[in-house]
């Protein structure tokens, strides 16, 4: 049976093999004086922004998550936990085994606006998202006159960590293309004179463990394959 409260089943859960960032602060600061209170504010301050960085430059799988949501009567807006960075799908669930049962449509928000009235209620074929990246808030077209339970998969907004003891939200696998950007953020906010290497080193080791990544994340699997005709007319 589908929950009430929703069920989140994201990629990301496995923080107690994950680093704090602490232990991030403590990587970075240490090469230049890891008792100095103002590196170590560069420091978070740098990760904090790679991963903000990293957030524009892609869609990453550790950042795909579903969520159980619950549709309810005559109420206009649902809510997922965290900031939506792409929808993928949105599905009702049938009532026997909370499984996908029938695609709900995506629509742009703008089309939403543009297109239809909001003055009646009836079952939702489509929804929409009226502040991509930074509210979880889904709005359904049209209100729902009936409660109903969906399935929603999407991209979300990695979070940049606050607090020192957090486990960062991202796999030991892709942790060093963020670390190659912190670096090159913590030089940016140091004075030239006290960076341990060039900025331009930083920058160039960025770009290349960011295009080692997205390789990585690229390459052909699976998930890629296709059954195309050939010119001779068969299938390959």
């Amino acid at each position: 049976m589908p929950t009430v409260s929703g069920v989140v089943v994201p990629t990301g859960g496995q923080s107690e093999q994950r680093r704090t960032l602490l232990d991030i602060v403590d990587e970075l600061a240490r090469p230049i004086d890891a008792d100095d209170s103002t590196i170590r504010a560069y420091a978070a301050d740098s990760f904090r922004s790679a991963v903000r960085r990293m957030n524009r430059k892609g869609l990453w799988p550790w950042e795909h998550q579903e969520e159980d949501l619950t549709v309810t009567k005559d109420q206009k807006f649902s809510t997922v936990t965290g900031a939506i960075k792409k929808p993928l799908a949105m599905h009702y669930l049938d009532s026997a085994g909370g499984t996908r049962n029938e695609k709900i449509e995506y629509m742009s928000y703008d089309r939403f606006l543009e297109m239809y009235s909001v003055a009646f209620s009836t079952r939702p074929f489509a929804y929409t998202i009226p502040n991509m990246f930074e509210t979880g808030q889904i709005r359904w077209v049209p209100t729902p006159a009936t409660s109903y339970n969906a399935r929603f998969s999407y991209y979300r907004v990695t979070p940049a960590p606050r607090n020192e003891q957090e486990a960062v939200e991202i796999p030991d696998l892709a942790i060093e293309a963020y670390m190659s950007w912190a670096w090159y953020e913590l030089l940016k906010r140091m004075p030239s004179e006290g960076r341990p290497y060039p900025i331009a080193v930083a920058l160039a080791d960025a770009t290349a463990s960011f295009r080692e990544i997205s390789a990585h994340v690229n390459v052909p699997g699976d998930r890629t394959r296709a059954v195309a005709m050939s010119l001779h007319g068969g299938f390959r």
